[in-house]
């Protein structure tokens, strides 16, 4: 690559990166954007033929996205809804690749074999898609967590599914007896050596202390449990979701230091937006670079992304709002007939947004059969994955916030109360504290009142820190004492926080956006 090669492709990048935070500060979602300006941008002249590999996004980008996505999900929020994300990670791919399939069979006349490999390609969600929108919309939480959730575990499904389909289409053999045994042997083995990463990955982290190295070996981490499970044909989905979620299952100690966590929390998210951008960026610019080299009947091919894409879209919705009773997303305390969950399902079924997984699943499909001929329909597929992966993510992003400004989702009360009554906990534990140790004269009264104050006035608040430097100290030995009083004080909460999840009367998430904020507090302190 050229010096002005170089050049234009950061002109662009900077460009687009100024266009992106103009636009999402007025509403318009990331990833819609991004797939314009990679689609404009490709027909520019002067840009160079770019295309988005299969290999660098399954092999070396998935295992970061699934693995951040899984470290930084609930686990226990997992497994409280874990049928509604069992039935949309794994029926409802089976329903719209059956359905898909049906439809490129019949409209656009492709083979059953080729039908079915992009039926399972448009089978998995985009995650950082829905759940970005989502969470800037302010969706309950539990939404989110199945929108997450789903993405994580369909990617498995559909990639098993889809080595399926392709195997069938280049060989032109197909046995049930040995799709399914592949499917429980991939599922298996990929959650086995998952765990196995993420129990040694925990026993490492817990003996280290340094920032950079454990940032590095989470990174690391995500390719140990992906890479060796995708070299068996196990699942490295399965794999590097299991590890996450074992590593970041919420425990006493919790091995990462406040330091490490913001900092490894601050690297991780700038990691995933670049890695997310630039996919989003490169699905734009992938359809210039495909359409130059590849022809095919266009109305033909129009009619049959039509179909497919409606397809797509009815299947999920029909699945939410037919079989809204597997998914289970009643509320406690509703009437029987669910008067917010038809408004949760539809958005749920608004949220089915596809992207680079899909697009470099299609790309990886082999040009040439096992006997040297020419794969037919290879060109058909990646262009109808275009088709859905456009529609949806320009479409329905589009328009999903619209649907969630119509429909009044917000969270559930009980949450937020929750979130509060952990808080007021926290701060009535540090006042009795105070309050005993000056009773007592374990701690004079000078060390005491100051921040016996500033823990009254947050009772009295009931938010989060306000970023208060601290007390003024008249002398080194007071200043020492009271460093030495405020981190005995964030332990305390910290014991507290821990002793109220441990009695369950909080969830992950509470725990860690009040972990958060007392990581904040420490982290203010001066070193000793």
């Amino acid at each position: 690559m050229s010096s002005g090669q170089l050049l234009v492709i950061l002109s662009i990048a900077a460009v687009t990166l100024f266009v992106v935070a103009v636009l999402h500060r007025a509403g318009v979602p990331a990833p819609v954007v991004l797939v314009v300006a990679g689609l404009i941008i490709g027909f520019l002249p002067f840009v160079p033929a770019v295309s988005l590999q299969p290999d660098v996004v399954l092999l070396g980008l998935l295992p970061l996205l699934v693995f951040d996505a899984a470290i930084t999900s609930s686990p226990t929020a997992f497994f409280r809804d874990a049928r509604s994300i069992g039935v949309l990670a794994v029926l409802l791919v089976v329903a719209t690749a059956f359905g898909v399939a049906a439809v490129a069979h019949w409209i656009g006349h492709l083979s059953w074999p080729m039908a079915f490999v992009l039926g399972t390609a448009v089978g998995p969600t985009d995650a950082s898609a829905a759940t970005s929108i989502a969470r800037r919309l302010g969706l309950p939480r539990r939404l989110i967590t199945i929108l997450e959730g789903e993405a994580l575990f369909n990617d498995a499904t559909a990639l098993v599914l889809y080595a399926a389909a392709v195997a069938t289409a280049a060989t032109g053999h197909f046995s049930a007896a040995r799709t399914a045994g592949s499917i429980v042997y991939s599922t298996a083995a990929g959650a086995a050596i998952g765990l196995a990463a993420g129990w040694v990955g925990r026993r490492l982290r817990d003996r280290v202390d340094d920032p950079p190295i454990e940032i590095a070996g989470s990174i690391l981490l995500a390719y140990v449990a992906y890479l060796p499970a995708a070299a068996i044909h196990a699942s490295g989905v399965l794999a590097a979701v299991t590890a996450g979620l074992y590593l970041g299952w919420p425990g006493r100690g919790g091995g990462f230091s406040a330091r490490s966590r913001l900092q490894s929390g601050a690297f991780w998210e700038t990691l995933v937006f670049l890695v997310n951008a630039a996919l989003f960026v490169l699905v734009g610019l992938s359809f210039h670079t495909f359409s130059t080299q590849a022809r095919g009947p266009v109305g033909r091919l129009v009619l049959t992304g039509v179909a497919v894409v409606s397809a797509v879209i009815v299947v999920r919705l029909a699945w939410m709002l037919g079989f809204g009773w597997l998914v289970g997303l009643r509320r406690r305390g509703q009437t029987a007939a669910g008067q917010q969950g038809w408004r949760e399902r539809l958005i749920l079924g608004w949220s089915g947004m596809r992207g680079a997984i899909t697009l470099a699943a299609l790309l990886a499909v082999p040009a040439m059969t096992d006997a040297g001929h020419p794969l037919a329909g290879r060109d058909d597929i990646i262009y109808l994955g275009f088709a859905v992966i456009i529609a949806t993510l320009v479409g329905q992003g589009m328009t999903l916030p619209a649907l969630v400004r119509r429909l009044r989702l917000r969270e559930h009360p009980s949450v937020a109360d929750a979130e509060r009554q952990a808080r007021l906990e926290l701060t009535t534990a540090v006042l009795d504290h105070l309050a005993e140790a000056r009773v007592t004269g374990e701690l004079p009264a000078e060390l005491t009142d100051g921040l016996r104050a500033q823990y009254l006035a947050r009772l009295r608040r009931l938010e989060t820190m306000t970023g208060d430097d601290g007390l003024e100290e008249e002398a080194a030995a007071t200043a020492d004492a009271d460093l030495a009083l405020r981190r005995d004080l964030i332990a305390l909460q910290r014991r507290t926080l821990s002793d109220l999840r441990q009695q369950g009367r909080i969830g992950v998430t509470t725990l860690r956006i009040i972990e958060r904020d007392l990581d904040l507090e420490e982290t203010r302190l001066p070193t000793a």
